[in-house]
């Protein structure tokens, strides 16, 4: 069978101006996670990265530690289908309806800016709203789009590969849910909810082969969890 790992990128810069660079924490998540790849041994026929900084900064550490330990690492090939979703634009579309249809008040989102908590209740009742495509406008990013576009990614990859190849795609956590989806048949709901669970510079492997897509390991984070430091064991 064939191995397919997708690599969930390091912290990125949550609150900052720009939020798409790993932020310290980050690059040290992805120097930490190349670091066990390569000394583990783990050969990759060919590497598939996203076009966001975030992803494309995770898996350049992750090269040096190959090239420091005189390994292969394939050139990267940056493919958007595994990009993130715009979950900035999301944000911004379904506060405005629900902000016209008073079911969110301003006092609300400025409460969720300056909480963590209250932000990630918001936030989850946001996407769950968001994924039933009720509320889609014209020009909106639709969650259908994006569970679409990270689909043909996968069978794109498929297709292209043997079955006895082992391919890394560095990713966001939104793309590594709909592999899960895709592998498990999960919901909709089932599926943001796991989203929620993908942790920052995790691992999640999936077998492949001409009977299907199965999943082989979800969310490891062993290599970070080993440090011993709690500081590296982030979700955002």
């Amino acid at each position: 069978m064939g191995l397919l790992y997708f690599i969930r990128h390091g912290q990125a810069s949550f609150g900052q101006k720009n939020y798409d660079l790993l932020s310290g924490t980050g690059f040290l998540q992805a120097q930490i996670l190349g670091n066990h790849l390569a000394s583990s041994g783990i050969c990759f026929d060919q590497i598939y990265c996203g076009s966001m900084v975030r992803q494309q900064q995770t898996a350049a550490k992750a090269m040096e530690s190959y090239k420091s330990e005189g390994l292969l690492f394939p050139v990267i090939t940056k493919d958007t289908a595994f990009d993130e979703y715009d979950a900035f634009a999301v944000w911004k579309n379904q506060t405005r309806q629900m902000l016209s249809e008073q079911l969110l008040t301003k006092a609300d989102i400025q409460e969720a800016i300056s909480d963590k908590r209250r932000f990630q209740l918001l936030f989850e009742r946001i996407m769950m709203r968001w994924i039933t495509g009720k509320h889609d406008a014209p020009g909106d990013t639709t969650w259908l789009d994006f569970v679409g576009r990270v689909h043909n990614g996968i069978s794109a990859l498929i297709s292209r590969h043997d079955s006895k190849e082992h391919i890394a795609v560095f990713t966001s956590g939104g793309p590594v849910s709909i592999a899960l989806k895709k592998a498990l048949e999960l919901s909709d709901t089932k599926t943001m909810e796991v989203s929620w669970q993908v942790m920052n510079a995790s691992v999640s492997r999936f077998y492949f082969n001409s009977r299907g897509f199965f999943l082989s390991g979800f969310n490891d984070i062993s290599h970070l969890s080993l440090k011993k430091d709690a500081k590296l064991l982030t979700y955002r």
